[in-house]
């Protein structure tokens, strides 16, 4: 009945699920309205690139989440976190021949937006959400070409990151009288939505090509390269990454966390020159090697790459990094603690 709402899912997933410089690991989300009532969106737990018409999404009633968020009341002592996580999962309807899964923690915001929504982490508009200078620049690359978008300041991830979005495209539109296309998320990433598969594919394509050729950025994003040890071990062959490792300052690149997934796959889990970790590095050598599965190894590996790139890519532009605070690092570390995010939720109302 949907078969072809279905295979524009594939199509935009794919699009950018098979390039790390636009998503990292299990990074980044995508949707399509199938109706008036029900989205298909990327399930929680999946690899972009592994979405298919037949797998990797899960179908909700995006009316019932549109609702939950028109009706929320900040000043009520709720984890709204938990909650939300929750009413989307509830949303859920099940489809003939559809595993149950959970749907993406950032499916609120994609029920508000349009018919296609892509979201990704690349490391070209990346530079600009990385630095302080990066709104101010947004604005003169984007608005000179007539382009409809906003600029998210840094949020925590989930119910706090979706009511954020909503109430900034509700402005934009009661302003402008257009609905943004773009939103670009400070120590995030980007989202484009669009009424059409391939318009949003291309838009995504050229903003971050358009980007990329204000800031004069012209080395290509490197390739993950790997090499298997043995049963649990895996090490880089990437010219790019042991080049910069090699340096006894290769710990300089990531005292800062620049995005979520940056905390969420590497942690703390760098070593440099001995130590425990799941990331050895040697910097005599330039050596990086990883104690994990092939995928896990590989995550990593686009998270290390994607945060040299995007630091070079801010110095080389002149521009100044920006990255996560402390309290926002604490979210993350602390997602599990109800009376943690029911705090921090509080702060929005004020």
């Amino acid at each position: 009945m949907y078969e072809k709402r279905l295979e524009e899912l594939e199509f935009i997933s794919r699009a950018v699920g098979l390039r790390s410089d636009y998503v990292q690991g299990g990074g980044g989300n995508t949707s399509v309205k199938l109706d008036e009532k029900l989205m298909a969106v990327k399930a929680s737990g999946f690899l972009l690139k592994g979405v298919t018409r037949q797998e990797g999404f899960v179908v909700v009633d995006y009316r019932k989440i549109k609702d939950y968020y028109q009706q929320v009341d900040l000043d009520s002592d709720r984890d709204f976190e938990k909650e939300s996580a929750e009413f989307a999962k509830n949303s859920v309807v099940e489809m003939p021949g559809l595993k149950t899964l959970r749907p993406s923690v950032e499916a609120g915001f994609h029920s508000f937006l349009k018919t296609h929504v892509i979201h990704t982490h690349p490391v070209y508009a990346n530079i600009l959400c990385c630095s302080v200078e990066g709104r101010e620049l947004a604005r003169s690359i984007l608005e000179s070409r007539g382009y409809s978008w906003v600029w998210v300041p840094y949020i925590n991830p989930g119910f706090c990151l979706t009511l954020k979005i909503k109430q900034e495209t509700e402005a934009c539109l009661k302003s402008s009288g257009s609905f943004p296309r773009l939103v670009l998320m400070e120590n995030h990433g980007l989202i484009v939505t669009e009424d059409g598969a391939e318009k949003c594919v291309a838009m995504h394509e050229e903003v971050n090509r358009l980007i990329a050729e204000q800031l004069k950025v012209t080395e290509a994003f490197p390739e993950p390269r790997l090499e298997k040890l043995d049963e649990e071990t895996y090490i880089s062959r990437t010219p790019y990454l042991k080049e910069r490792m090699r340096d006894g300052a290769a710990a300089e690149y990531f005292k800062n966390v620049l995005y979520p997934d940056q905390l969420v796959y590497l942690g703390e889990g760098i070593s440099f020159d001995g130590g425990g970790g799941k990331v050895s590095v040697d910097t005599k050598t330039g050596e990086v090697k990883y104690k994990a599965g092939f995928q896990e190894a590989l995550t990593m590996e686009e998270i290390m790459l994607a945060v040299l790139y995007i630091t070079e890519g801010v110095k080389k532009a002149g521009l100044t990094l920006k990255a996560m605070t402390g309290e926002d690092i604490d979210f993350i570390k602390n997602w599990e603690s109800e009376a943690y995010r029911k705090s921090l939720v509080k702060q929005m109302g004020k």
